[in-house]
Formats: structure tokens, sequence, C-alpha cells
């Protein structure tokens, strides 16, 4: 897996590149729906400005799908350069709680993740993964007990074991191996349900334990 930064980056450019190549493709209601998501990360990205300096948005977002795009664009890489020049260890305002430049990388790009779902939804092709998703995953574990919080539950005390198969076949582990509570499955389903992006029936996750399995109801859209 590589560096959270240097995915952000990269993940930001290649659905660009699918944006680009969408010219004279698309409805125009596919374009508008397309156009909403980027404006969408658009506004992920100036949040992100916003909590590590005071730097202005660099442009507006215009109404077509081309402008939009390019706007969303250099936003994103100025929101991703400033959180690559902040202080490993600085606490950076977000909607959870202050958060290190790395895990709010890592939170963007499961915005990344989910809104590049939703386009690729749009536009009835299959998004192609690889192991950025581990950060995406990641993320999804860090925010464990954010899910319990949101829904006026008080977290439970037991630690969960997560096993989770990368795109490229590797298996990542989070959480003590003793653990009972257990979550496994496809590195990818597991983020399309913390993302909000499939339900739970739709996928191949196996849940063992009360938590996990409530957890996992908990987070997936209903």
């Amino acid at each position: 897996m590589a560096d959270v930064l240097t995915d952000l980056h990269t993940e930001g450019d290649a659905l660009a590149r699918l944006a680009g190549g969408l010219d004279g493709a698309v409805t125009p209601g596919t374009e508008r729906a397309v156009t909403r998501s980027f404006a969408r990360l658009t506004e992920v990205s100036r949040q992100v400005i916003r909590s590590v300096a005071t730097a202005p948005a660099l442009s507006a977002v215009a109404g077509s799908l081309r402008e939009t795009v390019r706007a969303w664009l250099a936003e994103h890489h100025r929101a991703t350069d400033l959180l690559a020049a902040a202080p490993a260890g600085a606490e950076l305002p977000w909607t959870d709680g202050p958060l290190r430049p790395s895990v709010l990388a890592a939170a963007v790009l499961s915005e990344l993740f989910a809104h590049g779902q939703d386009i690729t939804d749009v536009l009835g092709v299959s998004p192609v993964r690889n192991d950025s998703c581990g950060h995406v995953a990641y993320y999804g574990v860090r925010t464990r007990d954010t899910v319990y919080r949101r829904n006026g539950m008080t977290p439970p005390d037991t630690p969960f074991r997560f096993e989770l198969t990368a795109p490229s076949g590797m298996l990542w582990e989070f959480g003590p191996a003793e653990a009972e509570e257990r979550i496994a499955g496809s590195a990818e389903d597991f983020c399309l349900v913390v993302t909000g992006r499939r339900p739970l029936s739709a996928l191949t996750l196996v849940a063992s334990g009360e938590q996990a399995s409530r957890w996992l109801a908990l987070i997936s859209p209903k």
C-alpha cells in the first residue's frame, strides 16, 4: 500500500482522467449528476484547505462538467499539498474531531472513493480498484466508535478484529488476533459499506459476534 498522500494525489488524477473522457458521451441528466458529485468533492477539498490554512479557494465551481472537474482538481491538489506540508503531529479540525494530516488524508480519500463510486454508478461502468482502498478501510476501522455515537449508542469496550482481502490479494489485518468480534471479507466490499455506497445484503462480508454484526448493520445503508 502506497503512502496515503501519494494515493490521494494519484486517485484524484485518475478520477479526473475518467471525467475527461466523457465529453459527448453523457446525457444532460447524467452530466448533471456527475457534475454534482464533483461539486461535492470540491467542497470536501475546500474544507481541508480551511482546516490546514487560511488559504482562499482557488476557483469557483462553474456550471459545466469540464469546468467543475477543473475547479475540483485544482482544489484537490491544493488540499493534498497542504496536508503534505503540515507537521505530521498536527491536530487538524474535522467534522468528527481533530485528525492528524495522514488520517485526514485517509478521510478525504474515503470521500473520493465514495463519490467516485457514485460517478461510475451513474455512468454504468465498473471502477478499477487497487490497494489505495486500504486507506479507506483503515479510516472505516478507525471510526468504528463514531458510528455508535452517531446512533446515540455507547461504543462497546470489546475490540474488533478485521481481516480484509485487498484487491492485490494481500490480507490486511486490524485489531487483536484473539478478538472474538470479527469482520472478514473483501476490502472493497468493506469500503463500499463503510462509505454508505452498498447495503450489506449486496456484499460478501462475514461478521462473527453480536457486536460486530450490529456494527455492520449500523453502517449499512438501508
